[in-house]
């Protein structure tokens, strides 16, 4: 366990300051991404110390910085459920293209959904770099296809087929893995 788990244990304000300083650039850059909206951004990033503050404990994450970047996640996700509850919202159409592949909430277990996380970092691990990185950043930081275009410089139809076949791929290394869609 790091030092500042320790601290965030013992009620230590001084390592909320100190996770402000060291993740507090990285924090903002993921919910801004996902929220596209600095005020919005500015506002979750509050509610991310908060929830961390309020989380550990009882939470003793072994990875800080990943259990950190999941909780900013987690709040822009409730941020744009919350902002686009009448429309279908952004994360929604990220969660249509991978819903085949995502377990039942109702009979998600912890183990299930370790198995589940082991098995994406290992099908992850075995894509190409490029390939890769665009499952990452459409999966996970929610960019647009056309936004992943402007940034790699190939057309939106080339990125929809990448990640379509990335995603056939995907099933079937789960299904290989012996996980139940």
């Amino acid at each position: 366990m790091t030092d500042l788990i320790v601290r965030l244990e013992q009620r230590d304000e001084g390592a909320l300051e100190c996770l402000k300083i060291q993740y507090g650039g990285e924090c903002y850059g993921l919910l801004f991404s996902l929220l596209r909206s600095r005020e919005e951004a500015e506002e979750a990033l509050n509610d991310v110390w908060l929830r961390i503050w309020n989380g550990i404990p009882p939470a003793k994450p072994h990875n800080l910085r990943a259990y950190l970047l999941a909780t900013c996640r987690n709040v822009a996700l409730d941020y744009i459920k919350y902002r686009e509850a009448a429309k279908r919202k952004a994360v929604q159409v990220l969660l249509d293209e991978l819903a085949e592949l995502l377990p039942d909430p109702a009979a998600s277990l912890q183990e299930e959904s370790a198995f589940l996380r082991d098995c994406l970092n290992r099908f992850l691990h075995g894509l190409s770099e490029k390939d890769r990185r665009l499952f990452l950043r459409r999966y996970w930081y929610g960019d647009t296809t056309e936004e992943l275009s402007r940034k790699i410089g190939i057309s939106v139809s080339a990125i929809e087929s990448r990640l379509f076949r990335t995603r056939k791929k995907l099933k079937k290394f789960l299904e290989k893995e012996g996980y139940t869609l």
